[in-house]
Formats: structure tokens, sequence, C-alpha cells
């Protein structure tokens, strides 16, 4: 049970226009496992269709969610709002398309308390705009001459003591307000401290305001020489040193920082067991080239070997194609309702109500021509103790399940990604030969179709999954066998 004397905390988001990625960052704040909380979202001179969109997710959560509106200022002025109107001991920031893991503010203010300090920020993964993992920053603490020299600290990792914030409020500037912020608190504190533990995901966005190289030098010049009251010559050093340390960061983030992960196969279909929620999908060149955006849900996949690529990376190696995945699938007692999802097909639903004997629920998917498309597509409610087929290309089914998973909490939900696997055990599409299947070139034989699409497919696929054996990805993302 919860101590009912508990610090509240205030969570202060500025938001501005955000249509994709909204609902994860609020959904991941009410997930929290601390829950003494006050959520302050600033609209900075959004459309008045995002207002409305606040508006209904204030009005389920009014105990919870307060919401101000400003004429558009920027990001600073709107954080100041939220600081000026929290009613909170601390103070934390998320921005309107980062996301927090459950444990964040539990795990940051037990660390506040224990060693009595006013200031925490963390680690965080990195992803782009397509949910694809980037790489990982590691936090330290900070003093004053780390901190000037690279820009280390992520705004959604940090919590602050209200008075202190409060004394210290982001000035006006395009970018590196945070930065500006940062510099001035450490010079009270002395040091920032920071703590090993992944508390955020923090989104990459090539469109974001932020990611401008030029922009982003001409403010850190004027952090240093407007801020810091650095001479034009210091400042000019202190910028460049500043562009060196991004570079080393950099390659931190995606080349040492990551941690293992550990993907799980079978060899065969019939070793599935159906206890917990899980997304089953090919190991092949497709899904291998792909695999960055599966990292932060390694968890939930269960993968059978289905291309030559495999080979590459698993001990085991069985190829099982789609086709029979599905063939030879026997359904769990368990299991109360059946569904297909993606494109519609009357020969895919026909047979497989002809092979599990049971009514089919079909959930009709447009045809998505980015991964960004996913996150927007609306709500799809499964329910409890379901089988979901998708049979779509991958990696969009993978995302999309991914997504079916997040948005279907506390469900037994178990997804299979077929893809064209559906297609031929339907007999909509004819089944490879055997004699090339064994010679693993089932590939060339698909190009007898769709030739030009089927081929610009291969040679991106191809180069993804070639170009991260090359990189040594694979090192960092064991394949372990569950059967």
């Amino acid at each position: 049970m919860e101590n009912t004397k508990r610090e509240l905390i205030s969570v202060v988001i500025p938001f501005y226009n955000e249509a994709n990625y909204f609902d994860s960052c609020i959904n991941s704040v009410l997930s929290q496992t601390y829950s003494k909380i006050e959520i302050l979202i600033i609209n900075d001179g959004s459309d008045k269709i995002y207002v409305e969109k606040l508006n209904k997710i204030q009005s389920k959560h009014p105990d919870k969610i307060k919401i101000f509106n400003q004429e558009n200022q920027g990001v600073s002025a709107a954080r100041n709002l939220g600081i000026k109107n929290s009613n909170g001991e601390y103070i934390a920031f998320l921005d309107s398309d980062d996301l927090w893991l459950p444990h964040k503010l539990e795990h940051q203010i037990n660390l506040i308390k224990k060693y009595k300090i006013d200031f925490i920020h963390g680690s965080y993964s990195i992803i782009n705009e397509h949910n694809s993992f980037i790489g990982k920053f590691i936090s330290k603490t900070l003093n004053y001459n780390q901190l000037i020299k690279s820009c280390d600290i992520g705004t959604s990792t940090v919590m602050v003591k209200s008075d202190l914030i409060k004394k210290h409020l982001f000035k006006k500037i395009s970018t590196k307000e945070d930065y500006v912020c940062w510099l001035s608190i450490i010079k009270d504190t002395k040091t920032l401290v920071g703590d090993y533990k992944e508390v955020s995901i923090y989104r990459d966005r090539k469109s974001s305001l932020s990611s401008g190289i030029i922009l982003k030098f001409m403010n850190a010049f004027k952090v240093y020489n407007r801020y810091e009251k650095k001479n034009i010559i210091s400042s000019v050093l202190f910028t460049l040193n500043l562009s060196i340390f991004w570079i080393l960061k950099t390659y931190k983030i995606s080349f040492v920082n990551p941690e293992d992960v550990n993907f799980r196969y079978i060899t065969r279909i019939d070793n599935l067991k159906f206890k917990e929620s899980f997304i089953l999908s090919a190991l092949n060149m497709a899904s291998l080239s792909s695999i960055n955006l599966f990292y932060l849900n390694h968890s939930k996949f269960i993968f059978w070997i289905d291309g030559y690529c495999a080979k590459f990376i698993v001990n085991f190696f069985n190829k099982l194609p789609g086709r029979k995945v599905i063939n030879d699938l026997k359904l769990n007692e368990n299991i109360k309702k059946i569904y297909l999802c993606g494109k519609e097909s009357e020969a895919q639903l026909n047979y497989l109500k002809q092979k599990f004997n049971s009514d089919i629920n079909f959930i009709k998917i447009p045809f998505f021509k980015t991964l960004t498309e996913i996150t927007r597509f609306k709500k799809i409610d499964i329910d409890h103790d379901s089988l979901v087929i998708m049979n779509i290309a991958t990696p969009k089914q993978e995302i999309l399940a991914i997504k079916i998973l997040e948005e279907n909490p506390n469900k037994k939900i178990f997804i299979m990604c077929l893809g064209g696997g559906m297609s031929m055990v339907s007999g909509e599409e004819k089944i490879v030969p055997e004699s090339i299947e064994n010679m693993n070139l089932e590939w060339i034989w698909r190009l007898r179709t769709n030739t030009w699409f089927r081929l610009n497919r291969l040679f991106v696929t191809g180069y993804g999954f070639f170009l991260k054996l090359f990189l040594k990805y694979f090192n960092k993302t064991k394949f372990n066998k569950i059967d």
C-alpha cells in the first residue's frame, strides 16, 4: 500500500500540435508506479483540434490532469508556466513525444530522499520516429567543468526540487534552453547527480526544432557567449569542443552503451506455449534487417526460422516456412477468440474457419505507406485470451502487433505475424516448389509476380541485413532457442 505521506510530484509537459505520440506519452505518466502526482499540460498555442483532444484527455482524469493555455511562445515559456503553477515539492519534465518507463518517478524520488539531493537525472534509450531503437545514453554525476564541455542531461529524465527550479527558470532560446538552465542550477548545487538506471525513452525526430545542426551550433555559441559570459574566442572554442564531445557521445550511444538483449526462437511450432502474450514472427532477412524496431520489445517476441539468413545468427537452423506454421498450429484450449488482422481475404477467412472450426473476427487494416502511419492508426481492441493472425508485410505487421499489445494491457493476446504465408496456405498464391525451397532460392521464384516491388524490397532488406552484419550489430542481439 502506497504511503499517503509521499510528496506530490508535478509533471510538466509542454504541448504543441503533437499528433502522433502524445497518447503514448501521457499513458506512460498515468501508468507510473508512483501515483501521488499532478500533470500540468501546457498548451503552447496548438490548433483547435488538439485543444479538443487535450480537453478530452483531461476529462477522463480530472483529478490528475490540469491544462494551461498560452499563445505560442515556445517550449521555454511553456515549461516556465508549468513550473509557476505547480504545487508539487518536486517537478519532473517530459516532452510530449517522449516516454517514461513505469518506475521512473518512484525510483528517482527514492534516490532523492536516500541521498538528500535536490536534482537527479537518469539514463535513457533513444528511438526514432518509427520506434526504431538507435541507442542508449548512460547518465553520470556531473560537476560544472564536465557539464560545460557537454550537455549530458536528458530533460525528460530530470526530477528537481521545486524551490530550486523556480530560481532557475528556462531562458528564451530556440534550442539548448535546457542546457542553459542546468548550467545555472549547477552553480548552486555544485554537482548534478546522474543515475545509471534507465528511466525514459527519448524520441529523436528529424523534423524536430532541435535537429538543425547549424541552429544547434549557433545556439551553443549563445550559451557560452551570452549566458556563460565568455568572450567570442572562448565561445567559439567551447562550441567546437561541444561538437567533438557530441560526436563521441553519438558513437557511444549507438555502439558502446546498448546492452545485450535476448530474443527467443523455436524450431517446432507444436512447442509453442500459450502462457504469456507473445508476438510470433519469422526470422528471415526482412525481420533481421528491421531488428532494431523490435529491440525495446524483445521480451514479447518469439521467432521461428524462416530464411537462410538466419544461419548467420542462430546456432540451430531448422527452416520452417510460414505456411507450415499455420498449417501445423494446434489451437490452445484457453483461446476464446480468433482474429484475422490485415488485408481482406475471403479465402483466408474460409481457411481459418475450416481449420479451427470457429468463427473468425476480421479487422481490416489499410495499406500503411510509412511506419509512422501505424502509430496514428486507431486503437484496436482485442479480447482476453485471443489469437490474432496478421497477413501484412514485415516489419509493418510486427510494429502493429507491438501497438496492439501496448494498447491492450493485462490481456493475454497471442499474435502470429504470418504475412504471405497465409496467402499460400489458403491457396491464394502458389506454393514454392520443394526443390527450389530446398536450395533456399524461393526469393527468386517469388520474383515472378510484382517483380519491381519485390526487387526493391529485396534490396532494402538485404542492405539493412548485411550492413548490420558488417557492423556486428547482432553481437548485441542474442537469439536463444527455447524448445
